[in-house]
């Protein structure tokens, strides 16, 4: 990090050295020609095309350098440094492509059984068992072919075996990309493992086992906390959702080996070498030696190998004379990882560390001076500065990704920096003495003090509600996610400090730009009922003011975005209608983003609940038959099921008569969840006639009958299904029943969110993408898009 500078003054404008050049040139090229090679192989065409793109485009590059004679001495420098990281990620990319096609066609060629797994890194654990990733080393050895080896148990790192077991192709989706620029190119379910002799376990894996052994991380999130910043494996700690805290309060990175962590680590030796009295070369030698070990011993993540290349760049001009500069590091440990690995460049990991020590090294000293400007004391100036910055650069990336935005991060890595940092002395510690002197009780008392107090501070900060904030990817456009940069860039061309007034009150401006909207319908949304588009699933908001009802809570994460675009910030309670995974999925998601005062559920459907729900920290209640649930000025009345219920079948939903009456006009919704035709016959002569009807069970063949229409008489249907899905849904039967009646249809996969507002006329209907309305008659009522 560079050094802070006297108070008030503004350091001179870092320099951006012509290596940067090359590096991003590397990553232009690289990333788009793996991305060429993706989809030829995902398609079954093969990497030849890309290949063959990325050794004409090395040689263009080549030929680029014979005309750099006509150029002045900068852009000739600027320009041979881009044409080098072109060279370089065209002919990375090419051997990357060639090895990926060549390996795929060995392991299709071969039974699995005929060649030996080794497994390497750390296991991820899902619902199905764990995965890991491995090597495949054909009958006559040669380079292992990278794969994703799924099993039952649980396996570690270097282990060596023979597998039968099924070889899938990688699937057109965002894993199978993900995996392919890993290196891997297929996935190997195993049926039946056997190790085989000898171990191919190297001597750090074998030390990382025996510290592991001793720490017991399993089943223990404080163990599990030291596990993942010491050693760099996070299993367990994901496996304990004892990460969700360090996610919502925006510090993960300082569970993730990186370069805070070298970098004490290298302190800690400098300190031990100096006392002994070692020479600047030999200090030179120990420490690459040292942090290759660390970064070896923790996984070689991506982040922590950029760090270790710009540590041993800035070693090596230490002992030749030189002063280290720290973006030509950078730029240099970017180019090394891509030409060794083209895939990198859609490594997220890498992609965050990368982009947050650029901006780090480039505007520290801005950010600095510019607090210290507004009279903050450089004790709380510098890491805030630290921490902004470093916010800032990464939130292009994160929020598409993550949908969510930390609030209370400068404070929590103002809190946590210190605490993880004696975290990670007294694990390393610790770690080395369990080696050493195996068994001794104590070894691990200091980093658990320290680890159980770190995951309090951050279940602390991350329980308010205003912790972070949800936003929907979808709905952040370009210009939004990258005024950071823009921001960035015109503060490091003026290289000139705003006055303070003028920095609060834009400050102040931005913020309330962009919370107001939020904030206003929070107090004053208008009266409606909208049928999220939450995919193949169910969720049905209705608000008025700062009143709102959730029925159903959507498969996924989605209704949590979907949510966010509709700006809830509070929910006075969830109603789930059956146990169903499309009804309740997304309650946990749900829970965790937003304020709940009670989930609701059917009669007797409480005791068969899932153990998400009732862990929950929303308290979790039965309503029955005849129930009224109030939400500003809409009432809605419980009208099925009849009697008690477990709740685990489509026919046992709860259906809600929701009624609105105002000065704006007069709205009646049936809220059917799976219920069908069968079970609406049984009340639908009670409700009688309504104005919209949400169409059950995603417009199944059995969704409607005569009958029910008969009775209902709806003026528009609107059903919740996902596109292109396996039912089939909403089905073609349904479809042409609601025409017949003369009842309009709209359906969340064509229309997005559809909003139906109280009117005076039939329901005003507003669909998030223009549709056309499915019936054989026009709907009365008035529709748009927004």
């Amino acid at each position: 990090m560079p050094v802070a500078t006297p108070a008030g003054d503004l350091p001179p404008r870092p320099l951006m050295p012509y290596s940067m050049a090359g590096a991003l040139a590397e990553l232009a090229v690289a990333g788009c020609l793996m991305e060429l090679g993706w989809r030829g192989f995902a398609s079954g065409a093969g990497t030849a095309t890309a290949a063959a793109a990325a050794v004409a485009l090395g040689c263009v590059a080549l030929a680029g350098f014979a005309a750099l004679g006509r150029f002045g001495p900068h852009a000739r420098a600027l320009l041979r440094w881009a044409a080098m990281g072109a060279l370089a990620g065209s002919f990375a990319s090419a051997g990357a492509l060639i090895s990926r096609s060549a390996g795929y066609e060995a392991l299709m060629g071969a039974a699995v059984r005929t060649g030996a797994m080794v497994t390497a890194g750390d296991p991820t654990t899902t619902s199905f068992g764990s995965s890991i990733d491995a090597g495949w080393y054909g009958p006559e050895g040669g380079f292992p072919v990278g794969v994703t080896l799924e099993t039952d148990e649980l396996l570690g790192s270097g282990e060596r075996l023979r597998c039968v077991g099924r070889v899938e192709r990688l699937a057109d989706d965002e894993w199978g990309r993900r995996s392919f620029m890993e290196g891997k190119v297929a996935a190997v379910r195993a049926v039946h493992i056997e190790p085989e002799r000898g171990s191919a376990r190297a001597p750090w894996d074998a030390v990382r086992e025996r510290v592991l052994s001793a720490l017991e991380p399993d089943g223990n999130p404080a163990r599990a906390l030291i596990a993942g910043i010491v050693c760099g494996r996070t299993t367990e700690l994901a496996a304990a959702d004892a990460d969700a805290s360090f996610s919502r309060t925006g510090t993960s990175h300082l569970v993730a080996v990186s370069g805070s962590h070298l970098a004490l680590v290298s302190a800690l030796v400098m300190l031990v070498l100096r006392i002994i009295g070692a020479g600047p070369a030999a200090r030179a030698a120990v420490l690459a030696v040292v942090m290759g070990s660390y970064v070896l011993f923790t996984g070689c993540a991506a982040s922590a190998l950029r760090s270790l290349v710009m540590v041993t760049a800035a070693l090596a001009a230490q002992v030749g004379g030189r002063r280290a500069h720290g973006i030509s590091g950078l730029a240099l440990a970017i180019m090394v990882l891509a030409a060794a690995q083209p895939g990198v460049v859609y490594d997220l990991g890498f992609q965050l560390s990368a982009v947050s020590v650029a901006a780090i090294h480039l505007l520290f000293g801005y950010a600095e001076a510019l607090l210290q400007g507004c009279r903050m004391p450089r004790a709380v100036a510098s890491p805030l500065a630290l921490t902004l910055v470093a916010q800032l650069a990464t939130l292009p990336l994160t929020v598409p990704i993550f949908g969510e935005v930390s609030l209370v991060a400068p404070i929590a890595n103002l809190l946590l920096g210190p605490l993880m940092t004696a975290l990670l002395v007294a694990g390393l510690i610790g770690a080395a003495v369990s080696v050493a002197l195996p068994g001794l009780p104590l070894v691990w008392a200091p980093a658990l003090l320290l680890s159980r107090l770190s995951l309090f501070v951050a279940d602390a900060l991350a329980a308010p509600p205003w912790a972070a904030v949800t936003v929907d990817p979808s709905t952040v456009g370009a210009p939004l996610l990258l005024a950071p940069y823009g921001l960035a860039a015109a503060a490091y061309i003026r290289w000139r400090l705003p006055k303070p007034r003028l920095l609060i009150a834009g400050s102040l401006a931005a913020v309330a730009a962009l919370a107001a909207p939020t904030a206003w319908m929070a107090c004053f949304a208008p009266a409606s009922i909208t049928v999220l588009d939450v995919g193949q699933a169910d969720a049905i908001l209705v608000r008025e003011g700062g009143s709102t009802l959730l029925v159903d809570a959507g498969v996924d994460e989605q209704v949590r975005y979907a949510l966010a675009r509709q700006r809830v910030t509070h929910l006075d309670a969830v109603v789930i209608t059956h146990w169903d995974s499309d009804h309740w999925g997304g309650l946990p998601d749900v829970l965790d983003a937003f304020p709940v005062d009670r989930v609701l559920v059917a009669k007797g459907a409480a005791a068969d609940a899932p153990r998400e729900v009732k862990e929950g920290p929303s308290p979790l209640e039965e309503i029955a038959l005849g129930s009224v649930i109030r939400v500003g000025g809409f009432e809605a009345r419980v009208v099925w099921p009849h009697g008690e219920v477990t709740g685990e079948e489509n026919g046992e939903s709860l259906v809600l008569d929701v009624t609105y009456e105002g000065a704006g006009g007069a709205l009646r919704m049936l809220l059917t969840g799976d219920t069908e035709a069968d079970e609406a016959n049984a009340y639908a002569d009670a409700v009688g006639d309504i104005d919209v009807l949400k169409v059950g069970h995603h417009g199944s063949a059995a969704s409607v009958d005569e009958e029910m229409l008969a009775a209902l008489t709806p003026e528009l249907a609107v059903a919740s299904a996902g596109e292109g899905n396996a039912y089939g849904h909403p089905s073609r039967e349904a479809r042409q029943l609601l025409a017949q009646a003369g009842c309009p249809f709209i359906c969340t996969i064509e229309a997005g969110d559809v909003t139906m507002f109280p009117d005076d006329e039939g329901a005003r209907v507003a669909t998030a993408s223009p549709c056309p309305i499915d019936a054989r008659s026009g709907y009365n009522g008035s529709a748009t898009s927004t």
